[in-house]
């Protein structure tokens, strides 16, 4: 029997994060929609938190960012033109789609799924339960 491994996932913070409160229901994003953000000072707290788990000696996997801003999703809506002309266009038109379009929300793994190990699970098997995207824009 291979023994268990235990290893952390973190999502990396996009240049596009911000505090849309795009979440209903979620209390977080409720109170701190509108707040200010810094990606930069985000991403590299971010990576400082990684690097001292790796340190320690837990397994680190990295999810790199989105494309941000989804400017392919924006045009499905039918916005026209550059990337700019786009992204300007739904900002001005939809800005709820414009922010969707810019959320960072994938710098939260557990958006992705949640892993179930053998050990914790009936059947004795890893199970990975992809996460409900569907009812968030955003994700």
């Amino acid at each position: 029997m291979t023994p268990a491994l235990e290893a952390n996932a973190d999502g990396l913070i996009g240049p596009t994060h911000s505090y849309a409160g795009l979440s209903p229901g979620n209390l977080a994003s409720s109170l701190n929609k509108g707040e200010a953000s810094n990606p930069r000072a985000a991403v590299l707290q971010g990576l400082d938190k990684m690097k001292t788990l790796a340190d320690l000696g837990l397994p680190q996997y990295v999810l790199p960012p989105h494309e941000r801003p989804n400017i392919p999703f924006l045009r499905s809506l039918g916005f026209t033109g550059s990337d700019a002309r786009v992204l300007e266009q739904a900002w001005k038109d939809a800005p709820t789609f414009a922010a969707a379009a810019c959320s960072a929300s994938p710098m939260w793994a557990a958006n992705a799924a949640t892993v179930t190990p053998s050990a914790d699970s009936a059947d004795g098997r890893v199970h990975f339960t992809p996460a409900n995207l569907v009812t968030n824009l955003h994700r």
